[in-house]
């Protein structure tokens, strides 16, 4: 595993008042200026067959495949090599979750806990998947062409992507809050699991890989109101065991090469050996939180934002509006909600 290195610079704009001998609990939420851009990707070799889609009664006029430049008849299975590579890429992506920031002023302790992280957020990332391709020469009829034996030919997949990468804290972590001139300084590894959930060949390809957030920076606290900013670049990999299922006569349009500009359908059946999930990130990060636990945006108020934010996440197990820890955002959290009003 990788070492992720965070450089944090923290920054808390509070109320006066003075030091509290008891925990206290900021709920923290990304955004403000936070920015994302990261990749990740998946790679799986895969062997197998391939054939035109024709059949005599249900597709008289599709695609027929057979191998070598002259001779032959009917439809005929093409043994192939391939490595398939979903990804996404995501550039100036603003991502969205939170984390329970618990400190203790008088001991000078912190923990974090929750810590959850979509990298992508509501925002769009761009997605696709490369498949590189080897095989003999072979011919097809309806689209007439001819494709010259390759080792190694990569083109997009249109039949692939990956829809989402995010970060869950899976260990606890906590750390020294040490006084300085402007507050305090700290330091925390948030043990996590990146989540990558992806598709290709109609084959599902989510992956779980651990990692680690390392957080470290200042911290300045008197108050109610929370902003912690953090520059992040993640580099975390692992192997793919031989776990996925076999592809069985799955649709695949593969361009015309002699001449271009068709597209000769064929059915995929094969194996997927083991491979590797890897993502890595580059990111500056803004967390605002507040200790009021139903104060969700962290501007010092419980109000009409903070419902929204609340409906935005309402049915899920989302921990920045769950105060009720029964797993499920409902009614009982927005009551919840209520008797914290302050707008």
């Amino acid at each position: 595993m990788n070492q992720i290195r965070v450089a944090v610079l923290s920054t808390v704009a509070c109320l006066c008042g003075s030091a509290h001998a008891e925990d206290r609990f900021y709920s923290c939420t990304f955004g403000g200026e936070s920015v994302v851009n990261a990749e990740a990707r998946i790679s799986l070799p895969l062997t197998g067959t391939w054939i035109g889609n024709w059949d005599a009664v249900s597709n008289p006029t599709g695609t027929q495949t057979r191998p070598g430049l002259f001779g032959g008849s009917g439809n005929v299975a093409i043994p192939f090599t391939a490595v398939v590579a979903p990804n996404v890429t995501a550039k100036n992506t603003v991502p969205t979750g939170g984390f329970g920031l618990i400190l203790n002023e008088q001991l000078g302790l912190m923990r974090v806990q929750d810590f959850s992280i979509d990298l992508f957020g509501e925002d769009s990332a761009g997605i696709g998947a490369d498949i590189t391709l080897g095989y003999s020469t072979f011919r097809t009829f309806s689209p007439n062409s001819i494709y010259l034996g390759v080792s190694s030919f990569t083109l997009p997949l249109p039949l692939g992507s990956v829809s989402k990468v995010a970060a869950d804290q899976v260990g606890p972590a906590g750390g020294m809050a040490v006084p300085s001139d402007d507050g305090y300084t700290f330091a925390i590894v948030v043990p996590v699991e990146f989540t990558i959930i992806a598709g290709a060949l109609d084959q599902s390809l989510d992956q779980v890989i651990p990692g680690v957030f390392a957080l470290a920076g200042s911290l300045d606290c008197d108050g109610n109101v929370l902003t912690v900013t953090a520059e992040a670049s993640v580099e975390e990999s692992m192997e793919i065991p031989e776990v996925l299922p076999a592809l069985e006569s799955v649709p695949f349009g593969l361009p015309t090469i002699g001449p271009p500009g068709g597209t000769a359908n064929l059915l995929v059946s094969g194996t997927f050996s083991g491979g590797t999930a890897s993502i890595s990130v580059d990111a500056t990060l803004q967390a605002s939180g507040s200790s009021n636990p139903t104060d969700i945006t962290g501007d010092g108020i419980v109000d009409g934002a903070d419902i929204g934010a609340l409906l935005r996440v309402w049915g899920s197990s989302s921990p920045m509006a769950d105060f009720t820890g029964d797993g499920t955002v409902d009614g009982r959290d927005l009551a919840y909600m209520l008797a914290y009003w302050t707008n």
